[in-house]
């Protein structure tokens, strides 16, 4: 699963204050996000700006097991392969599907408890002038190709269709929300077929209603999955998609 935040709001924040205040901000955003992957053994993978990006691999991943499994260093005179490992354990769907009882709902497990804790971190985060930092959060599961390139300045990175979808769920969300795909919902919903066939109620007025699946994890107490409808993603078309919720009261 990748995970995706950014600030709402950012380009504004940065032509009213000085750089040492945004570099000063962004540090303490970044260190409590760091905090949280780090309790949930999730990747970081790289933040660019105010976007932090992040990834939950399969428990057995080497990726997950071992960071010492990564190459460090790497001589200059030495060729570097495009991939030097492919966690491609979630590739198509119907392997998504097989290993839905273990791996792949662990794995959304996972970032829907990271992605929840992440959105509480960053609320008690203020901007310079004391006020509240909002931000989106986008998730999307599936497979992703890892590894390292080049021959300078070499960085462990991800890439894939995975993280571009993960990064348009990011970027269509709301301030304050978490915005995951249809794929992510399935695996994380304890009936998977059951929330594919629910679609959103239409009230009296007309106006679209928000319908509210639970998602119980035993382990972590109860997820909220409410469906927000039909979003129109870039290179995509429309997708379905909800938003991802706590605990209510």
């Amino acid at each position: 699963a990748v995970i995706f935040l950014d600030i709402v709001g950012f380009t504004t924040l940065s032509n009213a204050f000085s750089s040492s205040e945004i570099v000063q901000l962004l540090d303490t955003m970044f260190n409590a996000l760091d905090a949280v992957c780090a309790r949930h053994d999730v990747m970081k993978i790289k933040t660019i700006g105010d976007s932090y990006m992040a990834v939950v691999f399969p428990r057995s991943s080497p990726a997950a097991r071992n960071d010492s499994t990564l190459p460090h260093f790497v001589r200059n005179d030495t060729p570097v392969p495009h991939s030097v490992r492919n966690d491609s354990d979630l590739t198509h769907r119907d392997s998504v599907e097989r290993v839905i009882p273990s791996e792949a709902r662990d794995v959304a497990q996972r970032a829907a408890n990271t992605s929840l804790e992440m959105l509480g971190a960053v609320s008690h985060i203020v901007s310079p002038d004391g006020s509240p930092v909002q931000v989106r959060l986008g998730v999307h599961c599936g497979a992703v190709t890892a590894g390292v390139i080049g021959t300078q300045r070499m960085q462990y990175d991800v890439w894939g269709d995975t993280v571009n979808v993960a990064s348009r769920m990011e970027s269509t969300g709301e301030p304050g929300r978490i915005h995951v795909s249809q794929t992510f919902a399935s695996l994380l919903s304890p009936n998977p077929s059951h929330l594919r066939e629910r679609g959103a109620g239409v009230s009296r007025d007309g106006q679209e209603l928000e319908r509210v699946i639970p998602s119980v994890n035993e382990a972590h107490g109860t997820w909220h999955l409410a469906l927000r409808g039909e979003t129109e993603v870039k290179g995509k078309g429309r997708m379905t998609t909800y938003w991802l919720e706590g605990p209510k009261g």
